[in-house]
């Protein structure tokens, strides 16, 4: 059992941070860590960096906002953010607005600057004088990060999310990662992908995050009668392939009794409705909308399988919930959850979209017998029991301060 390390200072940057005027959509996986690094006596100070775009943008983010969230992959913000300090938990965030042309490029040497400014500021008015930099999300975190490391002479760790090589940086990328001291990973697969060349491998960990300890309890034990109760949780997006879950099911159970329930919003509910609609099981796909996460636990408790065969994800805390309530979990391959659920032995693997191996998969849980099923179910559980909040903040932790 890792103890958490306390009386640090550390400072983390991030691209996401939530707050009560972003969208409830976005990310607080951050928030996460932070809160249990301040509960264990640490000091913690995020910068919260947000792009700023033309105006013209947020008048078409408005009017498009569903369908350009659905390509996009993630909820586009409609409206520019406010430069701002507040406080979150006992975590004290100041977010920093900074110009950005378009989605996706690189921010001006102006604009970097600029945050290293207000930064320093931020943390000289506070008296804070970080013993740790880290930073969520290359752009724009990895250069101010190095920017201040000159400034305070301070070990940084930086968190790879995804697997470019900072490729937005152009010849500043390796310079970059040069000045980084750790880097930990959200998953196997994103290691993988980033480490393709010796430059890329630096000293690492992996940087899985947790739940709350009140929805795991080691001695939870679901009761299988059958397979037939299936949910999802997350934003109907495209890059999620909601919609193809219906498909697979018909195709796993014919003119069999199943029920499927969705728990999110987004542009691919329509298409839920239209695929349901055509294979005639409108009446078995049940479309819920947003929930509190206590609701959601609840459906989870009351269903057999979690599905999400989504592409993009850096890790998916929504799987580990799911496998906490003792469901049987089917993720994607090559994702966010490969290093955490192993084939058939405490969930099930398969291609992101890929509707006929999703439908072999269903068809297989259906033929095993119920103390299979029971054995991968209490797997999932005892996964679950090791990465709680507290157990995930405190190891992530111990690897950026050593």
């Amino acid at each position: 059992m890792v103890v958490s390390p306390c009386g640090y200072k550390i400072l983390v940057l991030t691209s996401i941070y939530p707050a009560d005027d972003v969208p409830k959509e976005w990310t607080p996986i951050v928030h996460y860590f932070t809160r249990e690094w301040v509960k264990n006596g640490n000091e913690v100070r995020v910068v919260n960096y947000v792009s700023r775009f033309p105006t013209f943008a947020y008048w078409i983010a408005r009017l498009l906002k569903e369908r350009l969230s659905s390509k996009a992959g993630f909820v586009i913000g409609d409206k520019p953010l406010p430069q701002r300090t507040y406080d979150l938990e006992g975590v004290s965030v100041f977010r920093v607005p900074l110009r950005k042309t378009k989605p996706h490029g690189s921010f001006s040497s102006k604009e970097i600057q600029k945050a290293v400014r207000l930064t320093k500021t931020y943390c000289e008015e506070n008296g804070f004088t970080p013993d740790v930099i880290v930073s969520h999300w290359a752009n724009p975190s990895v250069p101010i990060m190095i920017e201040l490391k000159r400034a305070y002479n301070c070990r940084t760790a930086y968190i790879a999310h995804g697997g470019a090589h900072f490729e937005v940086f152009g010849k500043e990328g390796d310079r970059c990662l040069e000045a980084i001291d750790k880097i930990g990973y959200r998953s196997a697969y994103i290691k993988q992908r980033f480490e393709t060349e010796p430059k890329y491998v630096k000293p690492s960990f992996m940087c899985y995050s947790g739940i709350p300890s009140k929805y795991v309890d080691a001695n939870h034990k679901k009761v299988f009668k059958d397979i037939r109760r299936f949910i999802y949780v997350g934003t109907l997006i495209g890059r999620k392939y909601p919609a193809e879950i219906v498909s697979a099911l018909k195709r796993s159970f014919g003119e069999d009794d199943f029920s499927m329930t969705y728990i999110g919003k987004g542009e691919e509910a329509e298409k839920i409705k239209l695929v349901a609609n055509n294979l005639s099981v409108s009446d078995k796909v049940h479309l819920l909308g947003r929930q509190e996460r206590d609701e959601v636990v609840r459906q989870m408790d009351e269903s057999d399988v979690f599905v999400m065969i989504s592409r993009n994800e850096a890790f998916g805390l929504v799987y580990l919930e799911a496998m906490a309530r003792g469901c049987i979990t089917i993720a994607s391959c090559q994702e966010g959850f490969d290093g955490i659920i192993q084939d058939g032995v405490n969930g099930f693997l398969c291609e992101a979209g890929n509707a006929d191996e999703l439908a072999s998969i269903i068809i297989r849980l259906r033929q095993m017998p119920i103390n299979e099923l029971q054995k991968i179910s209490d797997a999932a559980v005892k996964t679950a029991c090791e990465l709680t909040d507290d157990k995930a903040a405190a190891y992530y932790l111990s690897q950026i301060v050593e």
